[in-house]
């Protein structure tokens, strides 16, 4: 099979194999007093849900904190335990939701539709873009008062089509849902424009987590002391463009919806370095993988 990462140019840009889910905006939920008021500090409800209306039903609150300088949004879970007719916090933890970008495809793993709260029981299903979305897969259990961590996996697809398998994830020692860790971070994905100074030939890899890596693909193309990295970032788009006598510019954007202004920058960059008859050679897009 050939290796989706590494595309030539010329090729079709390969923005991803399948989109990511697209999610609109959803409403602020409705929620009783009490659990608006426990979400903590500097963050809002994302989403509650509830067993029903038993005397002690259980409920779950997700909160959310606003996005940091790379438009990533953290979650807290809380547990609550109804007790007198009102809801009281249980366990809280910010490690077993995933941030907004926590996925092969840097897309929100997280939606409503997948947390089921029943009497004693929580079910969590958060799932990634892609044919077959990589799945985490969580269940928790009140045993004797408390709540506890009964199973928790990952189904991962690799690109969302590619290689399958299962990993059961770590249950903690005290197997308490409150010392869970889902393991969720944001992966590092690189995309680099690569081009060799003595032949002009040029690749864009895509997926790569380091800079090593990086250089392990092109053994055998290409080494350090012929080629030379253009644009290597994460998410975003990379453009490049030759003059007629096939000098090498490149142009980058961080938002891979912005494919113009990466073509914009190289094409400035041609002409400012007085090439003629500058021209768009191969520009592409991704976020993710």
């Amino acid at each position: 099979m050939v290796n989706p990462r590494i595309s030539f140019l010329g090729a079709f840009a390969f923005l991803m194999a399948f989109p990511a889910m697209s999610k609109t905006a959803e409403p602020t939920p409705s929620a009783p007093a009490e659990i608006v008021a426990s979400a903590p500090q500097g963050t809002h409800l994302l989403a509650f849900k509830a067993s029903g209306d038993q005397v002690d039903a259980d409920a779950v609150a997700v909160f959310e904190t606003p996005p940091d300088k790379d438009g990533v949004t953290y979650r807290d879970l809380i547990i609550f335990g109804k007790k007198d007719g009102k809801f009281a916090p249980e366990v809280s933890s910010d490690k077993i939701i995933a941030c907004s970008k926590c996925s092969q495809f840097h897309d929100d793993p997280f939606m409503v539709e997948g947390l089921d709260v029943k009497h004693g029981h929580i079910h969590i299903d958060q799932e990634d873009g892609g044919e077959k979305p990589t799945t985490t897969i969580i269940d928790l259990t009140r045993q004797s008062g408390e709540w506890h961590v009964k199973s928790a996996s990952r189904h991962i697809v690799v690109m969302g089509r590619y290689e399958e398998r299962t990993v059961v994830l770590p249950l903690p020692k005290s197997g308490l849902a409150k010392d869970m860790d889902a393991e969720w971070a944001i992966p590092v994905y690189l995309n680099t424009l690569i081009v060799n100074q003595k032949t002009g030939k040029s690749w864009i890899l895509t997926g790569d987590e380091s800079q090593e890596a990086v250089w392990k693909h092109m053994v055998g193309r290409c080494d350090k002391q012929d080629c030379k990295i253009l644009v290597q970032q994460q998410d975003g788009c990379i453009s490049l463009v030759r003059d007629e006598s096939s000098r090498p510019f490149s142009g980058a954007s961080s938002d891979n919806k912005e494919k113009k202004q990466a073509v914009s920058q190289a094409m400035d960059a041609c002409n400012a370095a007085g090439g003629k008859a500058c021209k768009e050679v191969d520009t592409q897009c991704r976020r993710g993988i």
